[in-house]
């Protein structure tokens, strides 16, 4: 098992998880505004604007998904007695909808709040959510190190219960 799955992260970093993701939400709005101004050449406030704006419609289209279409597609499958598809699909079927939703969202932004030619926006709302999968990884293995000397030099406080 791994050294990060061996302690429990809410007993002993309640703390840390809730600045890890406040680092975590600050590094991708930095990534996605480096990510729009190198592809797609927007200035410095668009591609900040649209770092800003494009998470927030994202969430909106998330829960849309969770809310209405949830409903409607487990109402239509479990009418429908369908072989092909049942109700332990409806997960991997949002998400399906979602992320063409994402990029689709993202390239609309992009192209509406920087001017930048399709292509770009294209390219953009494809290589800025890879980039931000990476930064994602380095800091959850930066924490995971943190997390590991906290507990090896016994400055973690286990709980019993």
């Amino acid at each position: 098992m791994k050294d990060y799955l061996k302690y429990d992260d809410i007993k002993i970093f309640k703390y840390e998880n809730l600045y890890l993701s406040i680092i975590y939400t600050i590094g991708h709005i930095f990534v996605a505004m480096a990510c729009n101004r190198i592809i797609t050449g927007a200035s410095l406030e668009m591609a900040a604007a649209d770092a800003f704006v494009e998470p927030i419609i994202n969430g909106f289209w998330f829960y849309f998904l969770l809310v209405y279409l949830k409903k409607i597609f487990v109402n239509k499958i479990e009418s429908s007695n369908s072989p092909f598809i049942s109700v332990n699909h409806v997960g991997f079927l949002l998400a399906f909808l979602y992320t063409i939703g994402h990029i689709l969202i993202a390239m609309t932004c992009n192209r509406l709040l920087t001017g930048a030619p399709l292509n770009l926006a294209v390219i953009d709302a494809f290589i800025e959510p890879i980039v931000n999968g990476f930064w994602f990884y380095l800091l959850f293995e930066f924490f995971n190190k943190y997390k590991k000397k906290r507990i090896s030099s016994g400055m973690a406080v286990y709980s019993n219960s």
